[in-house]
């Protein structure tokens, strides 16, 4: 073989270069970074967000932050409300986070509904913000009070992970789903011109 007859010094480098090309240690990928500055504008609070989605989410070289506002509400007689965020990782969807004005009559309706596109119903349990607050492993979600001569109009804000990955363990990743549901429940409010309580503290 052509390795028995190369120095000693010649075999670690071919060892090294081995490595680099199969991406073992101590080559592999380091986890990019996610900077404040280039975090979603609707997930809030830009240090906040930066810090929770350091924990939740997988390790990938890159992420990329897509934010899109296809409704803005203008005035009191405008009842649309609707924005998305998207987290992608070296090209693959890791986290949304969607905010959208509703209506319920009860909002255990809208539990179901979140629930049902995203989680078993067992697998969440309650919170406190707004009118109603569930998180799991998987997704955050708060339900908000939005007009005070509406009560039944709210902003349905929903924040789930795609991909889960990396050391943080299922209450540490639920925290921070929570805080990234909280942060964007609070821009919401703020950005939809609600005036009734948001009942959420960031």
């Amino acid at each position: 073989m052509l390795v028995s007859h190369l120095p000693p010094e010649g075999v670690l480098v071919l060892a090294f270069k081995l490595a680099y090309a199969l991406d073992s240690p101590p080559f592999e990928e380091r986890r990019g970074e996610i900077k404040a500055s280039a975090v979603c504008a609707t997930l809030g609070s830009s240090s906040g967000s930066a810090e929770a989605l350091r924990r939740v989410l997988p390790d990938k070289s890159s992420y990329s932050f897509d934010d899109q506002i296809m409704h803005r509400r203008i005035d009191d007689r405008d009842r649309t409300y609707e924005t998305s965020c998207f987290v992608k990782g070296d090209g693959k969807m890791l986290l949304t986070a969607t905010a959208e004005m509703l209506r319920y009559d009860k909002a255990d309706e809208w539990v179901n509904d979140v629930v049902a596109n995203a989680a078993p119903l067992s697998a969440v349990t309650s919170f406190q913000a707004g009118d109603k607050a569930i998180a799991s492993e998987k997704l955050a979600a708060v339900y908000v009070p939005c007009r005070a001569k509406a009560p039944h109009e709210h902003l349905g804000v929903v924040v789930e992970l795609k991909q889960r990955g990396g050391a943080a363990g299922g209450p540490e990743v639920r925290e921070g789903l929570i805080s990234l549901a909280r942060n964007a429940a609070l821009f919401a409010h703020e950005e939809a011109r609600c005036d009734a309580s948001a009942e959420v503290v960031g």
